[in-house]
């Protein structure tokens, strides 16, 4: 199940820089070709195992025109902030 946020299409089209948390999900990565991605202005939240990794905006959250193929600063840069695990 894919579970991506339209309302910031442009960000989970493209790459991002994940910094810290799981070596799975370090570097550069599509969001796009992750299994659920919950996103908002501010945070994005990806499900790893059964839990959930929380990354934030490094600098400031990103303007969906700013998060363009085209943009020559790089992929949008997020910092590992937490985990929250699954209810089972």
């Amino acid at each position: 199940m894919r579970g991506i946020d339209n309302t910031i299409s442009a960000i989970t089209l493209n790459s991002v820089h994940l910094e810290g948390g799981p070596s799975t999900l370090s570097g550069n990565v599509v969001l796009a070709e992750l299994n659920e991605v919950i996103c908002s202005a501010e945070k994005i939240k990806i499900r790893h195992g059964n839990g959930y990794e929380h990354y934030e905006f490094i600098d400031a959250p990103v303007r969906l025109e700013a998060a363009s193929l085209d943009d020559v600063s790089g992929p949008p840069k997020l910092r590992w902030v937490g985990r929250t695990k699954i209810a089972e």
